[in-house]
């Protein structure tokens, strides 16, 4: 009975040399060997996903993503679970990660997972980052400038002074009941 050709591999021939397993390994792969993801340790597996010529310095985590935004890695085999990747950087690099604490990017890359462009902060202080940073908007605009405003200024002052229902002016404006009682309480449009 013919054998594989791999060293060590006991496995019947299959064709050209290789037992089927390896002969698979070497049309997907060129190599009897497999791939480059043939159970490689967590560390080298997540640094070959890793490109480190992205802009601004950034280290750019160019596999798996999580909210089509951040770079996610899975730490075992098949079935294990999935980390963000710029956390398992930070990880890596600077130690555990606080209890409670969020990893902040200060290059504001969501991909990037250069450990000198992270640090750990608390939600508040991620959220105050984005503030700053204007990557967050605030407050909603008010009145005529909401994109959902259906009244103006003046037609709220109006209505605040008629002694019309909220129904007739509801069907005037061909908006609902509830609108016009909320602006006319001033339970909405409370700037005016």
């Amino acid at each position: 009975m013919k054998l594989c050709t791999v060293p060590r591999c006991e496995r019947k021939h299959y064709a050209k040399g290789y037992c089927e397993l390896h002969y698979m390994r070497v049309r997907k792969y060129g190599t009897p060997e497999g791939g480059p993801t043939n159970h490689a340790p967590p560390e080298e597996r997540f640094w070959r996903g890793v490109n480190k010529d992205g802009p601004n310095g950034c280290w750019i985590y160019e596999r798996g993503l999580r909210r089509g935004v951040y770079g996610r890695f899975q730490i075992g085999g098949k079935g294990s679970k999935h980390v963000s990747a710029h956390r398992y950087s930070y990880e890596l690099h600077k130690g555990p990660i606080p209890e409670g604490m969020v990893i902040m990017h200060s290059c504001d890359t969501p991909r990037c997972v250069n450990p000198d462009h992270l640090r750990a902060g608390t939600h508040k202080e991620n959220t105050a980052d984005m503030i700053a940073k204007g990557r967050k908007v605030v407050v909603a605009p008010k009145g005529e400038g909401h994109l959902k405003a259906r009244l103006t200024e003046e037609l709220v002052l109006e209505i605040r002074s008629s002694t019309k229902t909220n129904r007739a002016w509801a069907e005037r404006l061909g908006v609902s009941i509830t609108c016009i009682r909320k602006a006319r309480v001033g339970e909405t449009w409370k700037h005016i």
